[in-house]
């Protein structure tokens, strides 16, 4: 009965750190744009963080924390030097992924068909690319389900080694609940923890 307790309040616990740590670093985004007289256009993202807590029990403590993030230049403008619509970043960002990862796939397939390559290289470049395989599948199942929830678009950016990822979503903002929920949608259908996911809004 006491593991059942400690395991329901330790996850209250970090439902609330999730929430009031949103809440506060919106409402101090919101007071420095407005405070500055400009606005700014650049992506937000929520990031959740599990760290041990020390105490003895045996429960985990999470904080969150949002970020400004740049958005990609090339994706971002057009072959004039000029900003493009979101709905055209949305589509070469896509794009863009969709090719790195074909290329990443085709680098393995050819290691396995190479008559030079030892057992071990070939063994590594199959486990790599069923690997890459099962995250291109995951990533076009987490799009689906988002644009399902009534999102207009979204892209889920992974970082070089496919063990973190950021997902941008076409909206003017996200509550923090929204951004949960987004977190724990993607979670399932990539199969990685939580806190490897960050959110951001993106209209």
């Amino acid at each position: 009965m006491v593991k059942r307790q400690t395991v329901w309040l330790s996850t209250m616990m970090v439902l609330s750190l999730m929430l009031i740590g949103y809440y506060t670093m919106n409402n101090e985004s919101s007071t420095t744009g407005s405070a500055g007289g400009t606005s700014d256009t650049s992506p937000t993202s929520v990031t959740t963080t599990t760290t041990p807590d020390t105490s003895g029990d045996g429960s985990t403590k999470s904080t969150s924390s949002q970020t400004k993030t740049p958005a990609t230049t090339s994706s971002a403008q057009n072959n004039s030097g000029s900003p493009t619509n979101s709905t055209d970043w949305y589509v070469s960002t896509q794009t863009q992924l969709e090719q790195q990862i074909t290329q990443k796939m085709d680098n393995y397939e050819k290691i396995i068909t190479n008559d030079n390559a030892t057992p071990d290289q070939i063994s590594q470049a199959q486990q790599q690319l069923n690997r890459l395989t099962s995250l291109e599948g995951g990533i076009e199942n987490a799009h689906d389900a988002i644009v399902g929830k009534g999102y207009k678009d979204c892209v889920i950016m992974p970082n070089s080694d496919y063990t973190q990822f950021t997902v941008y979503v076409k909206t003017d903002k996200l509550s923090a609940d929204q951004a949960v929920q987004l977190m724990q949608l993607v979670s399932q259908q990539l199969n990685v923890s939580a806190v490897n996911i960050k959110v951001g809004a993106k209209a």
